[in-house]
């Protein structure tokens, strides 16, 4: 006798469903705490504020890549759901959903990239440059994805590759928030 996962897992797939419970339910995680790090950004640019602190163009740069990197992710984290509601296919919908990643990680770090490079000068430090090159390689794996190589369009790559980036943003957060802080910056 099959378990009740398998149960509902058959059940799933034979209504169309694309999404499991479990997926569902770890993106829209992922979409809440996206969501707390931008409030949480927030707070933390109003208390730079309380502090007596202006917000230099580097400021600026790392509130937008903060607020604008949370937003992506709840956007990003929304879109398979979307997409079952509009009755893609899995196959399609898990393509569609990491083509659509894939180009918005790609604008993002090519905006970020020139962000940085016009307000802080001159070499980026190792582990920026560690981020960039993993960063492309998730980017790389959201296109294996979309093409299918070498497993079936799923939600593992799109799932990962969203996880890193709220890692990235929220380590990004932790290892600068001395930055905003500071009256002196």
């Amino acid at each position: 006798m099959r378990g009740s996962a398998f149960c509902q897992a058959d059940t799933a797939f034979r209504d169309g469903t694309i999404v499991t419970s479990a997926e569902s339910g770890y993106l829209s995680s992922l979409a809440s705490l996206s969501l707390s790090f931008v409030g949480f950004s927030a707070v933390v640019v109003t208390l730079r504020g309380a502090l007596g602190g202006e917000l230099s163009d580097r400021h600026l740069r790392l509130v937008r890549f903060y607020i604008e990197g949370g937003l992506l992710l709840v956007a990003l984290a929304l879109v398979p759901r979307l997409l079952e509601l509009l009755h893609f296919t899995d196959i399609v919908a898990w393509r569609v959903s990491s083509a659509v990643a894939a180009s918005t990680f790609t604008v993002l770090v090519l905006v970020q990239f020139q962000r940085r490079r016009a307000v802080e000068p001159g070499p980026f430090p190792l582990w920026l440059v560690i981020v960039y090159v993993v960063t492309t390689g998730a980017i790389a794996s959201l296109l294996l994805n979309v093409a299918g190589v070498p497993f079936s369009p799923n939600v593992g790559p799109y799932a990962v590759v969203l996880t890193w980036a709220l890692c990235v943003f929220g380590f990004t957060f932790v290892g600068t928030m001395d930055i905003f802080l500071h009256r002196d910056s």
